[in-house]
């Protein structure tokens, strides 16, 4: 029986485009497993590869028997269980574009992408099913519904159903230069972007991830992040398959869930938005993590330099960093560098990066905008980036300063720059010395628009439980570590911040 080999772990190491091999022993001779060996752990349960496989083939059929088939654009909305990977691998198998979507999303964020990117089918699960009704209702591009869970939508056929069917056999005859996935951003500086990869530059974006951080056969992945998050979708899932790890499944805020997997899973590797650092972080209790794991790696927003020394301290293992976008890459630097733990590392071997002032280019460790050209932003996508390109270089919004050594260090925002009679003040900079003071746990720093064309600065705080600080305490603080112009004219405490469905801060919301 033929079994889909998904993209990036058909190529180990070579840009050489093959998705389906004839038989199991092919596959597994490839990535030093055999059909028997667990592929996914999720609670107390384990799928081997075979079983993952298999079922991916019963789902494609059942699929396929929607009409969903070859450049088929589907928006996937599911959580992190086995089926989000069974789904993923049927999509490949079809030959489908999937479009994959936060399931924190709300229906007018749905809305948008299903109409943008005129998707004609949705897969969900039953607990996002009043988002997908009410994103849908006055959209007709979208008439095919798949659901799971229990979804009562009349429209709807049930997911699970795929269990009866027989494997699919259809034609398979995959290009390289094939739509395999369209991202789209959280929105969090502005309208969401979108990008098309196909199945090269997905490809080779994993081979260029795996050659800074080389995952192991024996590796066993777990990941709190969002599976249908970019980042994710290339480091956890094809990375995963093309290294032929495990991945480990559950609801990382379910203790008894979590506690369950981490014990029958024992994993090695956490791959891990920061926020999920961050409560990590303040977990207090070396035990919470197994003993198994060897390094966390976190990207996809940034790390705070005071919860990264908190988790290492506690959990004695390294966080490596990844830097990407949607738009450009999507992985573009990875830094695996225990001395130099702030940088967010050395671009990929495919990606080179610049710093630019204007048309001018930064010096060391001096900033400027992060600039980035590479040879998997093709033709189409340097049209959708028309305007923000210069002289071939895709100028992100970002600031950064490189080091002596090449390491890239993210500064902030360009959008988040404070502007104070006429000086740059730089948010991160500020927020950094803020979030080692005692009594705060986290603080975001923005600028309030003044008459006369200035800002005031203006430091909303979390403080440490217990141990509210009086703002002349954290003035006469600040006066030690900064300079006048960047202390803060106004500090707001408040019990959280507004945070985007990706879990980005919403900045504009505090102003």
């Amino acid at each position: 029986m033929d079994i889909l080999f998904t993209l990036s772990g058909l190529l180990r190491k070579r840009l050489r485009y093959t998705v389906i091999v004839s038989n199991y022993s092919t596959f597994f001779k490839q990535v030093q497993k055999t059909p028997d060996d667990i592929f996914i752990y999720h609670g107390e349960s384990k799928l081997s590869y075979k079983e993952v496989f298999e079922s991916s083939l019963r789902l494609a059929n059942h699929l396929h028997q929607q009409g969903i088939s070859k450049d088929t654009r589907v928006v996937v909305m599911l959580p992190n269980i086995p089926e989000m990977i069974f789904t993923w691998l049927a999509l490949s198998r079809l030959e489908a574009m999937m479009i994959p979507v936060n399931v924190h999303y709300k229906s007018l964020a749905l809305r948008y992408i299903i109409d943008d990117s005129s998707a004609s089918a949705i897969i969900y699960h039953a607990e996002n099913e009043e988002d997908v009704i009410s994103a849908t209702s006055i959209l007709n591009s979208c008439t095919t519904f798949i659901g799971m869970g229990g979804c009562d939508y009349e429209k709807t056929t049930d997911m699970m159903e795929y269990r009866n069917k027989p494997p699919f056999g259809g034609p398979y005859h995959p290009d390289a230069g094939d739509t395999n996935v369209m991202f789209y951003s959280g929105a969090a500086t502005g309208p969401a972007k979108y990008a098309k990869y196909s199945n090269r530059m997905i490809a080779r974006s994993t081979n260029d991830f795996l050659s800074m951080i080389p995952f192991r056969p024996a590796d066993i992945i777990f990941s709190p992040y969002p599976l249908t998050h970019f980042l994710a979708y290339v480091a956890v899932l094809n990375g995963a398959v093309n290294a032929g790890a495990s991945i480990v499944l559950c609801d990382p805020l379910n203790e008894k869930e979590f506690r369950k997997t981490m014990e029958a899973a024992q994993p090695t590797v956490m791959v891990a938005e920061p926020a999920y650092i961050g409560f990590l972080a303040n977990q207090k209790d070396k035990d919470y993590l197994p003993a198994s794991l060897q390094y966390a790696i976190t990207g996809g927003g940034r790390l705070k330099s005071n919860y990264q020394e908190a988790f290492t301290a506690l959990y004695h293992i390294p966080v490596y960093k990844i830097y990407g976008m949607v738009e450009a890459g999507p992985l573009l630097t990875v830094n695996t560098n225990a001395d130099k733990p702030a940088s967010i590392g050395v671009p990929l071997s495919s990606v080179s990066i610049s710093l630019r002032n204007g048309r001018q280019t930064a010096g060391d460790e001096q900033i400027g905008e992060i600039c980035v050209t590479s040879n998997i932003l093709t033709e189409d996508l340097k049209k959708l980036l028309h305007d923000k390109l210069d002289e071939g270089w895709y100028r992100t919004g970002d600031l950064g300063r490189l080091d002596m050594d090449g390491y890239l260090y993210f500064v902030d925002r360009k959008a988040y720059v404070i502007n104070v009679r006429g000086f740059n003040v730089y948010p991160e900079q500020i927020e950094s010395v803020l979030v080692k003071h005692p009594k705060v746990q986290d603080a975001v720093v923005v600028g309030v628009p003044l008459d006369a064309g200035s800002e005031s600065i203006h430091a909303h705080i979390i403080p440490e439980q217990g141990k509210r600080p009086e703002e002349k305490e954290l003035f006469d603080y600040l006066e030690q570590e900064l300079p006048r112009y960047q202390i803060p004219e106004k500090f707001i405490f408040v019990n959280h911040f507004p945070r985007s469905a990706t879990g980005k801060v919403v900045r504009q919301a505090l102003k």
